[in-house]
């Protein structure tokens, strides 16, 4: 098993850039609803106040995350650092960050990478940060926006782009209307609408995702669609669940109660 496995799983799991306060994955058991991977507990969190607000805003603003944590019996344990609502990820001083380093600076053996992104959300109607703590990491200003522990089990198991992944938390984030959403459509005609996306594997910018479709590696049964809103679109984590997933470029998706 090898922890390389680690960030693209979390992606997928739709922790990193969803708006969730303090995810926790939690092993599958008898009461568990079931889902293609980890169900995931996130207690729901209240519009912070102060120097972030999640509640307008937010559609292309950059951030980046820092994973760090260790092994722990059978789970990894990871403090998410968010340089959302403090900077925007400066770019010369994201691109120094040197893993070996930040282990010796947090005093973790686990670190990894998330980032640059970018929200294409416009507001996030329910959200917080799990320690509103500033540190400098590395010299970049942080906190800790979700603590998650991710069973070895599924972090061993790995996953895959348009892979389903329940997770639990109650959640709402809103597209305005006027405002251009990208979406994915299953062969089940569900609407995947994403919520941020990623220039960590390849160049983007929210001008070139128009063309996304072209460059996807689509399922047979899958595509992908943009379009302007003519009224506000609010996808909500139901009955405390949210069911997200991924692209084959790394962006996050939510399905929607929208039909196509």
């Amino acid at each position: 098993m090898t922890l390389r496995k680690l960030v693209p799983l979390v992606f997928s799991l739709g922790l990193l850039g969803c708006g969730s306060a303090t995810p926790v994955v939690a092993a599958p058991d008898a009461s568990t609803p079931a889902s293609d991977g980890a169900v995931l507990d996130a207690p729901t969190g209240d519009v912070p106040t102060g120097d972030v607000d999640f509640a307008r805003g937010v559609r292309g603003r950059r951030y980046c995350e820092v994973l760090a944590g260790a092994i722990s019996g059978p789970t990894v344990r990871l403090d998410v650092y968010s340089t959302y609502g403090l900077n925007e990820c400066p770019d010369a001083a994201w691109r120094a960050l040197d893993v070996a380093a930040l282990r010796t600076e947090l005093g973790v053996p686990v670190v990894a990478l998330n980032g640059p992104r970018y929200w294409t959300i416009d507001a996030f109607e329910s959200a917080a940060v799990q320690d509103p703590t500033v540190r400098s990491l590395s010299g970049i200003p942080m906190r800790i926006a979700g603590r998650i522990e991710v069973p070895l089990a599924v972090v061993a198991a790995g996953s895959a782009p348009y892979t389903e992944r329940t997770v639990r938390r109650d959640s709402t984030v809103r597209f305005a209307s006027g405002g251009r959403v990208y979406e994915l459509i299953d062969p089940m005609d569900r609407v995947y609408v994403m919520q941020s996306y990623t220039v960590q594997r390849e160049a983007q910018t929210e001008a070139s995702l128009s063309v996304l479709g072209a460059r996807l590696q689509l399922p047979t049964g899958w595509r992908f669609r943009t379009r302007v809103l003519t009224e506000d679109v609010r996808v909500v984590a139901e009955g405390g669940l949210a069911t997200v997933t991924t692209d084959d470029v790394g962006n996050t998706y939510q399905r929607s109660q929208q039909r196509p």
